[in-house]
């Protein structure tokens, strides 16, 4: 009967989440595989597609800017991406269409520094702006140097782009809802790249250690709906040992959790909370970040992460310098060193040659009560799409981003999440329900990215320090956070 009423849950998450373009998780497509190419079929008369004008321009150089960081160095208009060649011969059959169908040339340009709102993308939308000029016909901003040119004016609203649809299933539906602040959408993401799916937050677990310990439910909580934080604590705490037996809890033990800062904003993504949020009636910016559940969570969340008995926590003071987020920590979890390990998408790749046997699951609920999982795309590591404020011919733009994005949704979404996330990198056909669950179910947070209050900072600067002052900061911060807010709010009002 367990087994009965999985497979009707499961069939029904499955048929909401194909018919809901409301949220942007990766479409496999009209696709057929050999599990090695893509073989795109031909669009049907029925099946949705853009509504463009039959037009040619000269041949015409459309320049693309991508800015890469350090964990993800991908660009999304280049075919020279390390550990995603079927993903790169999916951009370069969508770039070769674009540019014979319309009769430009992309050329595609990076820039790589520092990602936070200060740094180069927003410099040089900055000096483009300053100079009343447009080097770049379409921008791939780091989401902080999108928001901080959004704020200062530097990008144009992409609702007033000639022939840019964003209502269509190839945008992000879940960005229309959350960023669209005051009506106007300065910057996006969806199928036109993969930077925000490399970015997109999940927990992975040790088959291996979940066997040892009798945990053979995990995947049936999360169809049921019972994978909360009650039953992840719980597991994280079945775990403890002093593998080298020197007494000292260290990078050479094993441990339930082995988690990173980052794990505390995609802790409250998966709850479905959020410094600030977007109210759909008016458009305008709420904090919601501080209420008595958020401070529960928080506690929660920190003692677990700072419990050293149970959970290595790899960007702490004391344990940064042995053991390293991003290569480090999944190392320790590729030799069984952890449970479950807080991590990206974009870490998957390195497992790929490794013997462990791992499994994937969403960020834990809150409770039973919360009524859907929650999702997080890492601000420090994901692109957002943007024009710049001085684009010299908004209607060509609009047009060559459109064939962009809808073309990627047949090419290259369908080459990542088939060909690449399932064919190479899911290991038990159990993990791809979740992997729904996961992309259907992830969320952005305007607070973050606007930087309100300098939350984001303090809370972690307060992970790194393993003390919890959520509610000091909330407090402190507030009246900073609620200024800027209000100014947000009435510049996005008035432009």
């Amino acid at each position: 009967m367990k087994k009965l009423i999985a497979i009707l849950l499961l069939l029904c998450m499955l048929t909401a989440l194909l018919s809901a373009c409301a949220e942007n998780k990766p479409q496999p497509g009209p696709s057929e595989t050999d599990g090695t190419e893509a073989v795109v079929t031909s669009p049907t008369e029925t099946a949705e597609r853009p509504d463009l004008p039959n037009v040619k321009y000269d041949s015409y150089t459309f320049r693309t800017l991508s800015l890469l960081c350090d964990v993800i160095k991908f660009n999304d208009f280049s075919n020279e991406n390390t550990d995603y060649d079927i993903v790169d011969e999916a951009i370069f059959r969508r770039n070769s269409e674009v540019e014979q169908t319309l009769d430009v040339v992309i050329d595609s340009q990076f820039l790589s520094g520092n990602v936070f709102s200060t740094g180069i993308g927003t410099e040089t939308m900055r000096k483009d702006y300053a100079a009343g000029e447009s080097l770049y016909d379409l921008c791939g901003l780091s989401t902080w140097h999108a928001a901080a040119s959004a704020f200062n004016g530097f990008l144009t609203d992409l609702k007033s782009v000639p022939h840019l649809d964003l209502s269509h299933s190839w945008w992000d539906q879940r960005a229309n809802l959350d960023l669209g602040i005051g009506g106007k959408m300065y910057y996006t993401t969806g199928d036109i790249g993969i930077t925000d799916n490399l970015a997109t937050h999940c927990i992975l677990f040790s088959k291996t250690l979940a066997r040892e310990k009798n945990i053979t439910d995990l995947y049936d909580l999360v169809l049921d709906g019972k994978w909360t934080w009650d039953k992840f604590e719980g597991y994280v705490r079945t775990v403890s040992e002093d593998l080298d037996g020197n007494d000292v809890m260290d990078e050479n033990d094993r441990y339930g959790l082995l988690c990173w800062n980052d794990g505390f904003q995609a802790s409250f993504g998966g709850t479905r909370s959020k410094i600030a949020t977007v109210d759909p009636e008016t458009g305008a910016m709420k904090l919601t970040l501080y209420n008595d559940m958020t401070s529960t969570l928080a506690e929660r969340v920190t003692n677990l992460f700072f419990d050293n008995k149970y959970a290595l926590h790899c960007n702490s003071t004391a344990n940064s310098s042995k053991v390293s987020a991003a290569g480090g920590m999944i190392g320790l979890f590729a030799k069984e060193q952890g449970l479950f390990v807080t991590t990206m998408f974009r870490i998957l790749p390195d497992l790929r040659n490794e013997e462990m046997d791992f499994g994937i699951l969403p960020y834990p609920k809150y409770n039973e009560e919360q009524e859907e999982y929650g999702g997080y795309v890492g601000a420090t590591y994901s692109n957002m799409y943007a024009i710049e404020h001085f684009n010299p011919d908004l209607e060509r733009t609009g047009v060559v981003t459109e064939l962009l994005a809808y073309l990627a949704s047949r090419y290259i979404t369908p080459a990542y999440y088939e060909q690449t996330l399932k064919g190479r990198e899911v290991r038990d056909e159990r993990d791809i329900p979740c992997l729904e669950i996961i992309f259907a179910n992830r969320s952005f947070d305007p607070g973050i990215l606007y930087e309100l209050g300098g939350y984001t900072g303090q809370l972690t600067s307060m992970m790194k320090a393993m003390v919890n002052k959520f509610e000091q900061i909330c407090k402190a911060y507030e009246t900073a956070a609620t200024r800027k807010l209000e100014n947000l709010n009435e510049k996005f009002a008035e432009a």
